[in-house]
């Protein structure tokens, strides 16, 4: 190091960045001649852990060999100021950290000096992955979520048009699981959906994907067909994987699976109707008795809107508060099925589905609050999963999802809530304060 001082002139910004590079324990900084190392200071050093020293060795074998090529290309610019960058480096013990590098180019002389910032990125790269799994993988089970399934089968369908091949959609549903939910509780329910989504895993390939979209129906997505023969063989898997047992500890347990099959472009050419077309046939497969696989037939846009909610007493709680909020939001429901069947905008009764969902479960929420209800926690985490879901959709773009598979969803989340979680807390309300009428919270 002090060659290289020696060579600088007093009294120029490198002199000044010298004694910086001197004297600082906190900033990593090296200087390169060409591109080797010719000092590191004690920061620089402390982060490559060379047991060899630094002195020599080229900047690029700082990094891991796929980022070379990046370093090497930013070194090359002769235009000026060097772009940083991050990339993947390893220490003297093989360890690998991201590392951000900056650079700033010196006079001197004929060679000029180059001055490396380095610093150490590592939590800061793992926390925004994190972030952006979190945005894109469904919480319980770590599969795709809605959001990037749609956006992979945006992807197919964009290759499908560029190239003409064929992919698939498979919807499947399980057989059998609202009994075990019913009978062991959601503890139990959880852990059959987390066994079923490392199975649908395990037989699959590594390019497809396979989602869960809520409650216990997943999608799996088939980007490459050699032929429609082998969409049924992976679903005959999937569903044979799916009704083997399941050893739940204290118990074992056993569902089945429905799977409904969609080819695109055979039975629909866009997002949406392909993905109603699946659907259609999962219900088809559920209607005669499930535990099958039942192929689509081709979808028409009028095809798509599922039938609508028929509403009435039987459905009632028996709190007026909830009774008139759950009949608003099913009113709110059918007039979007309206607008699908009519071809009419339906973006923005979307979004008063959305917003009108979010006061109800305010509403429940407060009510629980006033009764103290045992439940709170888990019928919380229920709202919380589908307002999450619903605001995760992008519906004014069209093509990223599917509107009538969403509202076919909606409904059917609707009626087992209202039939199971809805149920066991108007029976708390009613125990905790039998003599007075909840009051009506006026509209939001």
């Amino acid at each position: 190091m002090q060659t290289v001082l020696a060579e600088i002139a007093p009294g120029t910004d490198a002199e000044r960045l010298a004694a910086l590079v001197t004297n600082s324990n906190l900033i990593a900084i090296g200087l390169a001649k060409g591109n080797h190392i010719v000092f590191a200071n004690a920061a620089f050093g402390r982060l490559f852990e060379r047991p060899g020293g630094l002195s020599g060795v080229p900047i690029r074998d700082l990094l891991m060999p796929a980022h070379r090529e990046r370093i090497d290309a930013i070194l090359r610019n002769d235009s000026g100021a060097l772009p940083p960058c991050v990339a993947e480096a390893f220490r003297g013990d093989s360890t690998t950290f991201e590392v951000e590098l900056q650079f700033e180019q010196l006079p001197h002389g004929d060679e000029a000096l180059l001055a490396i910032f380095a610093q150490d990125v590592t939590d800061r790269f793992r926390a925004a992955k994190q972030l952006n799994l979190l945005a894109y993988s469904d919480p319980l089970t770590g599969l795709a979520n809605r959001a990037l399934f749609t956006d992979r089968l945006r992807q197919a369908a964009l290759a499908t048009r560029r190239t003409g091949q064929a992919f698939a959609v498979l919807m499947l549903d399980l057989d059998g699981f609202k009994q075990i939910n019913d009978r062991h509780g959601h503890d139990a329910g959880d852990l059959v959906l987390q066994r079923i989504a490392s199975r649908l895993l395990a037989g699959l390939r590594d390019s497809d994907t396979c989602a869960r979209l809520g409650g216990d129906e997943f999608a799996v997505l088939l980007p490459t067909l050699k032929s429609a023969a082998n969409a049924t063989t992976v679903a005959e898997r999937l569903t044979e994987l799916a009704r083997q047992p399941l050893d739940l500890g204290q118990f074992v347990v056993k569902v089945g699976a429905s799977a409904g099959i969609a080819i695109c472009p055979e039975h629909a050419g866009t997002i949406d109707l392909l993905l109603s077309a699946a659907d259609g046939a999962l219900y088809a497969a559920k209607r005669n008795g499930g535990d099958r696989v039942v192929w689509a037939t081709t979808m028409s846009a009028a095809d798509t809107a599922p039938a609508p909610l028929v509403w009435n007493v039987a459905h009632e709680v028996g709190v007026r508060e909830i009774d008139e909020q759950h009949a608003r939001l099913a009113a709110l429901l059918n007039e979007l099925a309206g607008a699908l069947r009519n071809g009419q905008e339906h973006a923005a009764i979307f979004r008063e589905i959305i917003r009108y969902t979010s006061f109800h479960f305010a509403t429940e929420e407060r009510l629980m609050h006033t009764c103290h209800y045992d439940g709170t926690a888990t019928h919380h985490d229920m709202h919380r999963r589908l307002l999450d879901d619903l605001r995760s959709l992008r519906l004014e773009q069209g093509e990223r999802v599917s509107v009538s598979l969403t509202l076919r969803y909606l409904q059917e989340w609707l009626l087992r809530h209202v039939d199971g979680a809805d149920r066991d807390l108007a029976a708390a309300l009613r125990a905790a304060d039998q003599d007075r009428a909840l009051p009506l919270a006026g509209e939001a």
